[in-house]
C-alpha cells in the first residue's frame, strides 16, 4: 500500500521547491515578454487555471460524491483560486487586493501545512498541488509583474472582506458540521496551526487576530519604504 502523503517531509520540501522555480520562470520570463506576449500569456494562465478549478470542483459536486459537509467549494482557497483568473483577465483594484492579501497573506498557509493525505500516486495529489501553486503563482504574478502595490485602505478592504466571509462559512459550519474556511467545531486531520489556538468557539477569536494580523505583515514593507522615501 502506498504511503500516504505527510507534511514536512522531504516529497513536502521537493514540491515546495518546484512550485517557487516555476513561479520564478514564470515571473522572470513575463518581466522580458513584449507586452502582447504578455497579455497573451495572462489569457493562457486564466483560462487553464479557471478550467482546472472547473474539472475539480465538478468533480466532487457530481452525484455520486456530492456531499454538501465536504464538497461545496467554500474554502478561501477554492474561492481565490477562482478569483485569481478573474484577477487575470479584469484586474479590478479589490479583486487584486483579495488575490494579494487573501492569497499570498492566507492561502500560503495550504503550502505549509497543507489538508492532503493522499500520495504522488494519487491524482488528487496533483490536483491540489497544481491548484494551489496556480494560485500563488499568479498572485505573485500580479505583485511581481502588474506591480500591484496596497495600501492600508486595501487592508481594510481585505479585512472586511474576509469578516463577509467569515459570517457566511460560520452559520454555514455549524448547520453542516463542517469545517469550511477552517473555522468550525472540527480540525483537519493533518497538521495545521489550528492544534495551537485551543477549542472550538474561543479558538475563532485567535482566527481573527492571526489573519488581521497576517495581512498586515503583508503590508508593512510597502509602509516602511513608503515612509522611507519621503524621509530621504
Amino acid at each position: 500500500m502506498t504511503e500516504e502523503f505527510r507534511p514536512f517531509t522531504l516529497t513536502h520540501a521537493i514540491v515546495l521547491a518546484a512550485i517557487a522555480t516555476l513561479i520564478g520562470l514564470l515571473v522572470s520570463y513575463a518581466r522580458r515578454a513584449h507586452p502582447d506576449t504578455r497579455l497573451h500569456l495572462e489569457r493562457v494562465l486564466a483560462t487553464i487555471n479557471a478550467l482546472l478549478w472547473l474539472v475539480i470542483q465538478g468533480w466532487w459536486m457530481l452525484p455520486p460524491r456530492f456531499d454538501p459537509a465536504t464538497s461545496l467549494p467554500l474554502h478561501m482557497c477554492h474561492l481565490v483560486s477562482l478569483l485569481a483568473s478573474v484577477t487575470l483577465l479584469a484586474p479590478r483594484r479589490w479583486l487584486r487586493t483579495l488575490l494579494y492579501f487573501w492569497g499570498i497573506g492566507l492561502c500560503s498557509q495550504a503550502l505549509i501545512t497543507p489538508s492532503l493525505r493522499e500520495p504522488p500516486s494519487s491524482v488528487w495529489f496533483w490536483a491540489f498541488w497544481v491548484e494551489h501553486g496556480l494560485l500563488m503563482a499568479i498572485a505573485v504574478y500580479d505583485l511581481v509583474v502588474r506591480q500591484y502595490r496596497p495600501t492600508w485602505r486595501d487592508y481594510g478592504i481585505a479585512c472586511a472582506a474576509a469578516l463577509a466571509y467569515l459570517a457566511v462559512v460560520l452559520p454555514l459550519d455549524i448547520a453542516l458540521q463542517t469545517d469550511y474556511g477552517f473555522v468550525g467545531a472540527s480540525k483537519p486531520e493533518t497538521p495545521s496551526i489550528l492544534d495551537l489556538l485551543g477549542p472550538w468557539p474561543e479558538r475563532l477569536t485567535s482566527i481573527v487576530i492571526i489573519v488581521a494580523a497576517a495581512m498586515a505583515a503583508l503590508m508593512l514593507p510597502w509602509s516602511l519604504a513608503k515612509a522611507a522615501s519621503q524621509h530621504s
